[in-house]
């Protein structure tokens, strides 16, 4: 009867163990590590004669292909893709990314909105304004 005892008392430590260590490994796996922005150009709440051409970089972990730029001033409404941008590598492994609207913007507040992901579900979406004379 004791041997018994003690082989249940074995299999039930077992089995507690064996489902903290699911538990600890499961929460650790959900980690989102997002692109970030830098270097916007021209750079937020600038003041500006005319709009036309925009520049930043993107951090190493970004999808380049996945890179959307959106530019909103009244009712001139403009989005880039990945493939409208010129995507330049950088020897740190950032991204520099430039884009050109179609015709300058001369008047008024534009809002450049820039959305990229480094991984699928593992989105970030940043932007600023700037003031168009």
């Amino acid at each position: 009867m004791k041997n018994h005892y003690v082989t249940l008392v074995a299999v039930i430590l077992s089995l507690q163990v064996g489902s903290v260590y699911a538990y600890g490994s499961s929460s650790s796996s959900s980690s989102c590590d997002k692109p970030s922005y830098s270097d916007f150009k021209p750079s937020a709440n600038k003041y500006l004669q005319t709009f036309r051409e925009f520049s930043f970089v993107a951090s190493s972990n970004t999808t380049a292909s996945s890179i959307e730029v959106n530019i909103s001033a009244g009712e001139l409404k403009e989005h880039f893709s990945a493939k409208e941008l010129q995507i330049t590598p950088q020897k740190s492994g950032r991204l520099e990314v430039k884009g050109k609207l179609d015709k300058p913007f001369q008047h008024g507040f534009a809002r450049i909105s820039v959305t990229a992901h480094s991984k699928p579900g593992c989105e970030k979406t940043d932007g600023y304004l700037i003031r168009v004379q």
